[in-house]
């Protein structure tokens, strides 16, 4: 029996030659194609500074950064859960009464997984998060371990501006900086292309 290989661009192909017989047997081996993935990176730094009833002052502060991977590439309007995220989200709320700071919350959170959407106007990055760091003084008690959430809003257009939102975490509601709050947001996501 003899056996050659002949390597073709659709991958190796290996002849086997049955001495005295005449038979050629063959077999098709493609190598496989690795499949392309996509990682969206994020940034957030908000700085908020908002009035509340009974001439409560609100005080936030975050910043952070990250990436999700997806399996596919993007689509217009469709929702993409990651595959794989990383990165870290830091928190910060405080109210001021009457003179008087009143240290609401202080986190950094890890981000554990995440989802993305885009349209023409924005794209859109919500990340589920773990506590990691937690001030045992603050008014909402938020060990370490807790799970949260945060949204990010990358505004393409004038009447879309940058947001970011505090997801629903340790007793502290929804609340959403940026975006037609007035108070001051910058997100930016990129978006890059590869094979794992």
């Amino acid at each position: 029996m003899l056996r050659f290989r002949v390597r073709t661009a659709a991958g190796v192909i290996t002849l086997l030659l049955l001495a005295g017989t005449g038979v050629v047997s063959g077999r098709l081996s493609a190598a496989p194609v690795a499949a392309k993935q996509t990682t969206i990176r994020f940034t957030v730094s908000e700085k908020g500074h908002n009035k509340l009833p009974g001439g409560q002052v609100l005080m936030t502060r975050a910043s952070g950064s990250g990436s999700l991977t997806l399996a596919d590439t993007p689509q217009a309007g469709t929702e993409y859960k990651s595959t794989g995220a990383t990165g870290t989200i830091r928190f910060h709320g405080w109210r001021v009464v009457g003179g008087r700071v009143i240290d609401d919350a202080n986190l950094s959170m890890d981000v554990v997984s995440g989802s993305y959407r885009f349209i023409s106007r924005m794209q859109r990055v919500v990340l589920q998060t773990t506590v990691t760091q937690s001030d045992p003084n603050e008014k909402f008690k938020c060990p370490t371990g807790s799970i949260g959430g945060a949204g990010l809003l990358d505004g393409k257009v004038k009447s879309q501006p940058d947001s970011f939102s505090t997801g629903e975490f340790c007793g502290l509601h929804v609340l959403d900086f940026g975006g037609t709050v007035g108070a001051k947001a910058s997100v930016v996501v990129t978006i890059k292309q590869g094979t794992p």
